[in-house]
């Protein structure tokens, strides 16, 4: 049994995509546990987690200290991992799904119900940030548990982080197998946004500050991020109107 920490503001930017176990867990009650292998998951959504939601301290402030959110690993077979080409209001550098032929990745799905799954949209700004999709599931290969009749997830609207002309960027959080993009660390995608556009903070750190403080400069931010972006071609998902699953 495992107490799910607090993050400072500046975890939740350098820290991102925070650390997730490699196995299935059960998140209940503020605490990080084993998951049942008789587990009911009836009246749940599968949501494929791609970056901070496998962490069990993101489900944690999302859904709070009373919630039980079950947690299943899966393989993604001919994806990977990227930086996004935009910023979340806490500084960090989000990521998404992204094609790549002969990789695979190891990442878990949370099973939520359906007033979750509502928080859920809400937290990934649905419509905006994220596009909501039905995956193929022939794509993808249970570890443990079972693998759903249907799987869903977010996949970002702008396309991969793209400032250097050298993206698609790999998290290197995530490991993947057979991997093609290189990979990068959160800090050296800030580096690369900072040399871009922070010209007047003294460093880094007090740049990020600066961004999580100010709107206006996410924004300039963003816009800069968006006019680089590569889109994905032929991903194994499809936008999906069953916003409810």
């Amino acid at each position: 049994m495992l107490k799910i920490p607090e993050m400072t503001m500046r975890e939740r930017a350098f820290g991102y995509p925070y650390d997730a176990p490699q196995g299935a867990y059960l998140l209940q009650n503020g605490y990080q546990l084993a998951l049942s292998e008789e587990y009911d998951f009836s009246g749940r959504v599968a949501v494929l987690s791609v970056g901070s939601n496998r962490a069990p301290a993101q489900l944690y402030r999302k859904f709070g200290g009373e919630a039980e959110v079950p947690v299943t690993p899966v393989k993604v077979q001919d994806c990977d991992i990227v930086h996004v080409a935009n910023l979340a209001d806490y500084g960090a550098v989000p990521c998404s799904s992204f094609p790549c032929a002969g990789a695979s990745i190891t990442l878990n799905i949370a099973w939520l119900l359906p007033d979750q799954l509502a928080v859920m949209h809400a937290t990934e700004s649905l419509g905006e940030a994220y596009d909501w999709v039905e995956w193929d599931r022939g794509a993808i290969t249970a570890l443990s548990h079972h693998l759903p009749d249907r799987l869903f997830g977010y996949s970002a609207i702008a396309g991969a982080f793209n400032i250097s002309g050298e993206g698609p960027f790999a998290l290197d959080k995530i490991a993947a197998t057979d991997r093609q993009f290189a990979e990068a660390s959160q800090y050296q995608i800030q580096e690369q946004i900072f040399a871009a556009i922070g010209r007047n903070a003294p460093d880094l750190d007090s740049f990020v500050a600066q961004v999580q403080k100010d709107a206006s400069l996410r924004q300039s931010i963003r816009q800069l991020l968006g006019e680089q972006a590569v889109l994905p071609e032929n991903p194994p998902w499809k936008i999906s109107a069953d916003l409810k699953g």
